[in-house]
């Protein structure tokens, strides 16, 4: 309870009395100014009037010098109680009478004395007869009986006022407790009972509700703000319990911190992959986990992308065994009006392996550990770009093990894989540093020079030496399991860049001269040697007729099927084929790379888009079966890259009203790794507008897990080379398993493509692979051929046709 003096009505009436006092106070002072004015007046006015009366005898007594007679006129003035002495003298000053009476007592003289100093004591009048001053009448006044009167009445004024301010004060008081401290007070008493703990209702009603004024508005607006306040704490409770759920219960590693670093929370999936107790984790600060995540980051990531998770990978410690690698979500979020980091984590350290275990795989011999043939492709580019800027001469060498079969199939798998590994290292001993010496499979090996010489004699030189010296090291004896194995090779060489060749040209043009060593007698090397004239006119001619090649009508569509395990028709690929007078029938591997390179690809790649949305309309309006899925198109990079790619593909659908779901759009590996915001956004416009993508010759490129989590794919189709090999290569199998187990954890379809032979397929389905394309089942056929498989509901492969 509050103390009286604190009270609001209290301090209210004590004011409004003090105001009222003063104001009671100021008005009587006024009052009483305004009054003695008044009363002076009248004084002085009230004396000369009783000194006029006497005026004629005082004349007559100073004119005849008559005493006695002037003592009868004071001894008359003196009858007034307003005089205590008067005296009148001649014209030469002398005093013919005077009269004194002492003064009245009265209670408030000595007031009087001090408020009425101002007043005129002394009264004179002149005595005139005959227009000449015969003598003078003086009297002196008793203030203090004259404002006797007007002082008592003022100080009934005043204290009139005085009681009535009290009185007023008093009232106000009672109506100030009564119309505001009472009800305010019990509206504190229903709120102080809000205060404790176990008294929290989920419902609160203010008996002050109902008034219509100031008081009925402050608590009606109490308990809208009291149920608010339930419903805003009643959702906070439920975000924190969810948010404590998430953390506590989640099977993802899961960490709080504050802007300033500091560990706040964490979840038991996280001491159990850090390896600390929470109490300890507790102490520690984000940057002792992972040291890059410095709390100037934190505060840069809330001020400037809040609420944006980001996904990065980094590498946190582990209290035992060092720092791990974690893929990492982090977010900034706001709990209670503060900013705190969020990281949920998870161990990423077996992908990683796995990964590196799919390159390597892909990308190295797993008998020699040296790079492979897809290594080679890949490689084979830049180097070859390299030396044409710089103006170096580099060179291939196709290498080629002589009577290697023999060896193989006389003593056996082991000695062969043995006689393999000690031949590359013998290989890798002659090189230089930068060189590159690379398994393509058997018994073939190639080595990449990327820098010979800076003239075509240098370089000639250079490369010969080192193919003598790779001739007289393989030609040593290999001592194998105790046995003594001799072998020689043979060796083609093909320079660059001295022509506009591609890389497979130039590994084509190795592998001529190679074949020509070995008739030549083995244990040689020749140089591929081509006049560049006959190139350059070949590569004229081409040009010419691919520019006219679509005004002329000279391409055509062929469509290879995809079956199901069931051998049901699930899709078609759609191939472009070109027919030249000419030129013949020109093969897409020799048209297309030159179409990319010239620009021509654009209006190709257009072509083939709009007539296979034509064609599949048709299929679509005569109906399609319910096992089939759509149409692939192979997409080139150069085409995708183009800023207006998405809308080209939206206006073929629009013309030709093709449903969008039934397109498959190819892409390559390579083309998700160059510029990987532009290519998201462009595949999840079209994903929008239900297109499908899947990668073409997957394995063969640079893409991981990383990078495919950001692509809307559907399907991943499994390189030839890996389903070629897959029969007597346990590499290619181990490649195809874990594309495929990788695949299904992803929720992607996989189909393998240059299925040729039933072997294969069977091999491919135990796998899990249920989806295929290739030779074994059809060969690529025309429109009208498709059109009848639609039709026909055919099941593949097709049963052999009797001649």
């Amino acid at each position: 309870m509050l103390a009286l003096r604190k009270r609001l009505y209290y301090k209210q009436a004590k004011w409004a009395l003090l105001l009222l006092l003063l104001l009671s106070f100021l008005m009587s002072v006024f009052q009483v100014l305004t009054d003695w004015q008044e009363e002076k007046e009248t004084i002085r006015k009230q004396v000369m009037s009783t000194l006029f009366i006497v005026e004629d005898a005082a004349t007559e007594a100073a004119y005849a010098l008559d005493k006695d007679l002037a003592k009868k006129v004071l001894s008359g003035l003196m009858l007034s109680k307003s005089f205590y002495k008067a005296r009148i003298e001649d014209d030469l000053g002398n005093e013919l009478a005077s009269q004194y009476m002492p003064l009245s007592k009265l209670s408030l003289r000595w007031l009087s004395d001090d408020l009425f100093s101002d007043l005129q004591h002394t009264f004179t009048l002149p005595l005139i007869r005959n227009a000449y001053k015969v003598g003078t009448l003086t009297v002196s006044i008793d203030s203090v009986a004259l404002t006797n009167g007007f002082l008592h009445r003022n100080i009934r004024l005043i204290s009139t006022s005085i009681l009535s301010a009290f009185l007023l004060g008093a009232a106000m008081f009672v109506l100030f407790y009564v119309q505001i401290s009472r009800p305010l007070s019990r509206l504190i008493s229903q709120l102080s009972l809000l205060e404790k703990d176990d008294n929290d209702p989920l419902q609160v009603q203010f008996t002050q509700t109902s008034r219509e004024d100031e008081l009925g508005i402050l608590a009606r607006t109490i308990t809208a703000l009291w149920h608010k306040r339930k419903k805003v704490e009643n959702d906070l409770a439920k975000s924190e319990a969810y948010f404590k759920a998430v953390l506590h219960q989640s099977s993802e590693c899961m960490l709080l911190v504050n802007l300033k670093g500091q560990i706040l929370d964490c979840n038991s999936e996280t001491c159990r992959l850090l390896a600390y107790d929470k109490h300890k984790l507790l102490t520690l600060k984000m940057q002792d986990i992972d040291p890059e995540q410095t709390p100037d980051l934190i505060k840069k990531w809330a001020t400037e992308s809040p609420g944006e998770p980001k996904v990065f990978e980094a590498q946190y410690n582990h209290s035992k065994e060092g720092s791990f690698p974690v893929e990492v979500c982090g977010n900034i979020i706001t709990l209670d009006n503060e900013a705190y980091f969020l990281a949920s984590f998870r161990d990423i350290t077996q992908r990683k392996k796995d990964q590196e275990q799919v390159k390597f795989l892909a990308y190295y011999d797993a008998l020699t550990n040296l790079p492979n043939r897809r290594f080679l492709n890949q490689k084979i580019d830049k180097v070859i770009a390299d030396a044409r800027d710089s103006g170096h001469i580099g060179a291939l060498l196709f290498l080629d093990l002589d009577r290697f079969k023999n060896i193989n199939d006389s003593m056996g798998h082991h000695v062969g894989d043995a006689l393999l590994v000690e031949a590359a290292k013998r290989i890798v001993a002659c090189l230089s540093v930068g060189d590159i010496a690379v398994r393509i499979g058997g018994d073939e090996f190639v080595i990449l020079i990327p820098v010979l010489g800076n003239n075509f004699q240098e370089a000639q030189g250079r490369v010969t030496l080192l193919a003598e010296t790779l001739l007289l090291q393989l030609s040593q004896v290999f001592h194998l399991d105790q046995t003594d194995v001799f072998i020689s090779a043979s060796i083609g060489i093909s320079l660059f860049p001295l022509d506009e060749t591609s890389d497979s040209q130039i590994l084509r043009q190795a592998d001529t001269a190679m074949y020509d060593a070995k008739e030549s007698g083995r244990n040689s090397f020749r140089f591929y040697r081509q006049e560049m004239q006959q190139q350059i006119t070949e590569r004229a001619n081409l040009e010419h007729a691919l520019h006219s090649a679509i005004s002329n009508d000279e391409f055509y569509l062929v469509y290879q099927p995809q079956v199901n395990q069931y051998g049901q028709l699930i899709g078609f690929e759609a191939l472009i084929r070109w027919y030249n007078e000419e030129l013949g029938l020109v093969p897409p591997n020799r048209f297309i790379p030159f179409a990319e390179e010239t620009g021509l690809i654009y209006d190709v790649g257009n072509w083939v888009l709009d007539n296979v949305c034509k064609q599949l309309k048709c299929w679509q309006d005569n109906g399609l079966p319910a096992t089939f899925k759509g149409v692939a198109i192979n997409i080139s990079p150069y085409q995708f890259a183009r800023d207006n790619f998405v809308e080209t593909v939206k206006a073929v659908i629009d013309s030709t009203q093709v449903d969008p779901s039934l397109l498959d759009l190819e892409i390559t590996e390579g083309m998700l790794v160059e510029n990987i915001s532009s290519v998201a956004e462009k595949m999840w416009r079209l994903k929008e507008c239900q297109v499908r993508f899947s990668i073409d010759d997957f394995g063969t490129g640079y893409s991981s897990l990383r990078y495919l989590q950001h692509f809307p794919i559907t399907q991943l189709k499994i390189d030839q080379s890996f389903v070629r090999d897959l029969s007597n290569d346990p590499q290619s199998h181990v490649i195809i398993n874990t594309i495929v187990s990788m695949a299904t954890h992803m929720n992607l379809s996989v189909l393998a493509e240059g299925v040729e032979y039933e072997a294969e397929k069977i091999i491919l389905e135990n796998i899990g692979c249920a989806k295929y394309q290739g030779y074994f089942f059809s060969k690529p056929v025309k429109g009208d051929v498709a059109t009848q498989y639609l039709s026909d509901d055919t099941v593949f492969p097709l049963p052999p046709q009797n001649d």
